[in-house]
């Protein structure tokens, strides 16, 4: 079943989730020192205003923001229950309410809906998919680093461990922004419409974006399983992402600077594979602009 709107329905459940998981947090906190309490409580309360405003003002820093934020609920609610044990049926609703509000935020509706707020005028912005090296690989471990890196230092501090709290805490913020800054390329990864055609927009797989031209464009579709990658006028975008991936075939060549350790050169493409999060809509997409034929 296809959702229409997650960012609106995330939207209104990330809205109520004091009464859940804020419950939860807070009962679990009841014979806690009031320093405890107050400091934690402030935290929560300032990642959740972030996590709002970011999904109603719709920007790719808001998607990286939301993404970070919305599922570290889940691992936060849990830690806070091995601490202090929450009453089961407060478990049960805050763990269910913190579970669905990270799946809709993973959405690839979604991170398009907030991508898609930077456009204007008559484009449209499409995210691409993470690069399976990237996804199975640091992808994990630096959303753990910025999590535990932002929290762990002012909670030690609030509970009275002052010397490992402030060193943590200093640490942590340091690596946690530089962490937040490497993932955010990933939310900045994206093919854009424009009245003359669209652009591919991926600073993992290339130097500089570049256009493909309506007039230059002569089929855009699914890639099939048999196509030769090896061959020299086609360049495989893709990463290896998991997905569908599509086939932008051209009359003409167009020049694209391939992201490489050592020194990158320009080569001359007629066949680009890249894999967007919604396929389908991208292929309705370049439909209603009359670039298929």
């Amino acid at each position: 079943m296809k959702i229409r709107n997650p960012l609106a329905i995330f939207i209104g459940l990330w809205a109520v989730l004091p009464f859940s998981l804020g419950l939860a947090i807070d009962s679990s906190l009841a014979q806690s020192a009031d320093q405890i309490r107050t400091s934690i409580s402030v935290g929560v309360w300032i990642a959740w205003g972030l996590v709002l405003g970011s999904s109603i003002i719709r920007r790719p820093w808001g998607l990286t923001i939301i993404r970070i934020l919305a599922p570290a609920t889940v691992p936060a609610l849990l830690v806070t229950h091995w601490n202090e044990t929450i009453p089961a049926g407060t478990l049960v609703i805050a763990l269910s309410h913190a579970v669905l509000v990270s799946l809709l935020v993973l959405l690839p509706e979604t991170g398009h809906l907030m991508v898609d707020g930077l456009s204007y005028g008559d484009e449209k912005r499409f995210l691409l998919r993470v690069p399976s090296a990237v996804l199975f690989g640091p992808l994990p471990l630096v959303w753990a680093t910025i999590v535990s890196g932002t929290f762990c230092g002012p909670v030690l501090v609030a509970s009275g461990r002052w010397g490992v709290g402030l060193f943590l805490w200093g640490i942590g913020w340091a690596l946690a922004a530089l962490a937040t800054r490497s993932i955010h390329q990933l939310a900045r990864r994206w093919i854009v419409f424009v009245p003359n055609g669209f652009v591919i927009h991926d600073y993992l797989a290339t130097r500089e974006p570049f256009l493909l031209r309506r007039q230059d464009i002569s089929s855009l579709g699914p890639a099939v399983a048999e196509i030769d990658v090896s061959s020299e006028d086609l360049i495989d975008l893709s990463q290896l992402a998991l997905g569908p991936v599509l086939h932008v075939v051209l009359r003409g060549d167009v020049e694209v600077v391939p992201r490489s350790r050592g020194i990158s050169e320009v080569r001359q493409v007629a066949q680009i594979l890249f894999s967007p999060t919604r396929p389908g809509a991208v292929l309705e997409e370049a439909h209603q602009r009359k670039l298929l034929r």
